[in-house]
């Protein structure tokens, strides 16, 4: 979910709606695209969108819906086949979320799950109102930079994270007023209370090897129940490790030692056993408490529960957690169907929910997701039952990079989607086939121009001489239309083996390497053509139609493979081969198409590079 702040860029395309797209018409594929819900809108409120209206000098409402527009054209134009973009704070969407926000925090308090505590936050005398840490600004404690418009709690420039009252020479970002320490109460998320379930559910998963191993490692780290020493004591935790259920050690900052236990029975024995050897221990649980209301107006209003909390707002990384099953319903109302029925996707085990998000959001929608979702429950201490909320599936990836530099609005690093597409002369399906080749799923990658031409060359080379020669040799050789053939030896048993690494990958979004053996099937008519030579009837003509009939079958293979990535381009090669639209279905691969079927006129597919000459196929 971007923030209504800025246009879309090319690391929201990568990171998430790329991804959810090609995975959303992967499903439409496998189980027909209306039982398939595929939204997403924009993170309206909280500090961010505030500041940036304040800054544009325009009512946040208007701005919102200014860079909303903007976003949602975008979208559109790389093919982004959304049921619903909406928003937070959208008029369709506002109600329905302020509702289920009610039950969450009914639901999350009548469990227990909410503690209220008192934390000090930075204050403006001038407007008399709190400020969130994206509205104050100061120069960055930080001595090896000293950046003079780092955040509150972090420098966007370096990355430090700091206390608050340690940012030198605070402003307010609103005011310019120097901001004061106060009191202020405030809910806090209890995910310790949950995190056995949390464990069980991330290690089920680890297990079947349903989540990328990055998704793993960062949420399983965190919710292993652990606890803390100084570092003083490590000679006499040697002396007693043998005896101590099993558990891992690591140095932590600060000369201390975190031991880790594989479930809260053995943590239980380990810290009794630590205590009684004279070693005191904390609970290393910081991760599982997190504030989830805030002090300003911007936002969705808590429920009337807790006097203390009157005025108080929900933050917007909860907020954002429960927007997706909000989208569901509005999507559902625009279908012409009962809302209601969002039950069907996100409250029956035998439904899939799979969320797409940058690597640096898994920790929220795995744990506090996780732990919220768990919290609505009438026992949080067990696995959704048919009914109530289901966990979800999530699909990390991380950062496109631009010169070795994570892609950022605030630091002015990053390219627009729509750039690419108005200043560069590309086309969305080459943007989006060369970022599903990037491979974020596995490390961060760059952006390069570079990369991008050679792929292009490609596409408008072998590739489009794949699609083009078969058609071309129809309509000069056999009268427009597929030949009475066979399939040649091994073009039957190389589809196989391609078809069955496509469903694997396509099944766990893992793109690049399958990409690229999709390129080697192509080849395979280059080779025929090459060896039988359908287009020239010098050659013996049994060989000349069964290769021209293979190589039909592998170009229809190709289309229905290539069509969640490039889904224009396949659309334009589909009318070509006179195919109807429902041809985009799973069960269709493998099946060739008829002898005796008219072939429409070769098409544009993939645009030619500047400075490459365009090759007619043979």
């Amino acid at each position: 979910m971007p923030y209504a702040n800025g246009p879309l860029h090319l690391g929201h395309l990568a990171g998430a709606h790329l991804p959810a797209d090609i995975y959303s018409r992967w499903m439409g594929m496998l189980i027909g695209r209306e039982n398939v819900l595929f939204v997403n809108g924009t993170d309206d409120h909280g500090s961010t969108s505030e500041v940036s209206a304040a800054a544009a000098g325009i009512p946040i409402r208007q701005f919102i819906d200014g860079i909303h527009a903007r976003q949602q054209i975008t979208l559109a134009r790389y093919a982004i086949g959304l049921d619903v973009y909406t928003g937070t704070s959208q008029p369709e969407t506002f109600p329905i979320q302020k509702q289920l926000c009610d039950f969450f925090l009914t639901r999350l308090h009548g469990n227990g799950m909410l503690e209220k505590r008192t934390s000090r936050q930075w204050y403006d005398p001038q407007l008399s109102r709190f400020l969130p840490d994206r509205l104050v600004r100061g120069t960055c404690p930080n001595p090896k930079c000293n950046y003079d418009s780092a955040y509150s709690d972090e420098c966007d420039r370096c990355g430090h994270q700091h206390e608050p009252t340690a940012l030198i020479n605070p402003k307010s970002v609103l005011s310019n007023a120097t901001p004061e320490m106060r009191d202020t109460v405030h809910w806090f998320l209890d995910m310790w209370k949950v995190s056995e379930v949390l464990r069980a559910w991330i290690e089920g998963k680890a297990k079947k090897k349903a989540w990328r191993p990055s998704v793993i490692a960062d949420t399983l780290e965190k919710v292993l129940p652990s606890l803390r020493f100084d570092g003083e004591h490590e000679d006499s935790y040697k002396a007693l490790k043998a005896t101590l259920p099993p558990h891992k050690s690591k140095y932590a900052p600060g000369k201390k030692v975190v031991v880790q236990f594989g479930d809260k029975a053995a943590f239980e024995k380990g810290r009794a056993a630590l205590a009684a050897a004279g070693i005191p221990s904390i609970v290393a649980d910081e991760w599982a408490h997190r504030s989830i209301t805030r002090d300003i107006a911007w936002g969705v209003p808590v429920p009337a529960i807790d006097p203390e909390l009157a005025g108080k707002t929900l933050y917007v990384w909860p907020d954002s957690l429960i927007a997706p099953v909000a989208f569901s319903k509005v999507a559902l109302a625009r279908k012409g169907l009962d809302p209601e029925t969002y039950a069907q996707y996100w409250c029956d085990p035998g439904a899939r929910i799979t969320q797409f998000l940058g690597q640096d959001n898994v920790f929220f929608y795995v744990l506090m997701q996780g732990a919220m979702w768990l919290g609505t429950q009438d026992d949080p201490q067990r696995m959704p039952l048919p009914g109530e909320l289901q966990l979800t599936d999530i699909v990390g990836a991380f950062h496109l990079m631009v010169s070795g530099e994570k892609m950022s609005k605030s630091r002015g690093n990053f390219y627009g989607g729509d750039q690419l597409l108005d200043e560069k002369g590309y086309t969305a399906d080459q943007i989006r086939y060369y970022l599903a080749l990037l491979g974020l799923s596995e490390k961060p990658s760059d952006f390069d121009f570079v990369k991008l031409e050679e792929r292009n060359r490609f596409l408008a080379g072998p590739l489009n001489a794949a699609f083009e020669r078969p058609i071309s040799a129809a309509h000069s050789k056999f009268d427009g239309r597929v030949p009475d053939g066979v399939l040649v030896d091994g073009v039957l048993s190389d589809t196989v083996r391609m078809v069955q690494r496509y469903v694997r990958s396509m099944d766990r979004s893992d793109y690049p390497n399958m990409l690229f053996e999709v390129e080697n099937y192509a080849r395979i008519i280059n080779s025929l053509f090459a060896q039988y030579k359908p287009h020239d009837d010098r050659h013996p003509e049994e060989g000349r139609r069964n290769a021209l009939f293979s190589g039909f079958y592998v170009l229809k293979n190709l289309m229905i493979m290539l069509y969640p990535f490039v889904p224009a381009t396949m659309d334009r090669l589909r009318e070509s081969l006179r195919l109807p639209p429902s041809v985009f279905r799973i069960d269709e691969l493998g099946i060739p198409i008829p002898a005796g079927h008219a072939i429409g006129p070769k098409g544009d597919y993939f645009p030619v590079p500047a400075g490459m000459e365009r090759s007619e196929p043979a």
